[in-house]
């Protein structure tokens, strides 16, 4: 009878799949852009820089968050709609979506999201991928990671401390 029952409630068993298959280490650069606003960011060897703002340090919170929640992010397998005219009542159309690129070392695209919001579940996003014109949910809301403010991703550099010398010096001279 346990088996059976089991049986019975795989079919109410949300299926999902990773949205982006790639490796962090794969990933050389990567844009987003919402409305008539962008921001690309670039690896240069170990270090990422924000393009067009050489006056900003990128901040290593903000990017590791978002490589963690970009590369766990899971879309359920079922779309939630396979009508591009509803693109726009799930804010994945071109206009209304929020939309990632994410390029290899080759310049090459590697993916192109649309996310949007949902109006029932703000736990969650709508996304659609370019060569895919079905509308998926996702497993965890990840719109706030998009930002396309410079200051989101940078920070001005610290100046040096006036009280901290140049060179380091031990704290005990023999």
């Amino acid at each position: 009878m346990f088996f059976i029952n089991r049986q019975s409630q795989k079919k109410y068993t949300v299926q999902t799949k990773t949205v982006v298959s790639e490796r962090k280490d794969d990933i050389r650069r990567f844009v987003v852009q919402k409305e008539d606003q962008e921001i690309e960011l670039v690896r240069s060897d170990t270090s990422w820089v924000i393009s067009g703002h050489d006056s900003l340090s990128v901040k290593l919170s903000s990017l590791e968050s978002f490589f963690d929640d970009i590369l766990q992010l899971s879309k359920e397998s079922d779309p939630i709609s396979k009508n591009p005219d509803n693109w726009s009542k799930y804010s994945v159309s071109d206009s209304t979506g929020t939309h990632l690129f994410l390029y290899n070392s080759n310049d090459k695209e590697l993916g192109h999201y649309i996310f949007g919001r949902t109006k029932t579940n703000f736990g969650k996003n709508t996304i659609r991928m370019e060569d895919d014109p079905n509308v998926y949910l996702t497993d965890k809301n990840i719109l706030f990671r998009l930002q396309t403010r410079p200051t989101y991703w940078g920070e001005k550099p610290k100046p040096p401390d006036e009280n901290e010398p140049e060179e380091s010096i031990p704290a005990f001279p023999e």
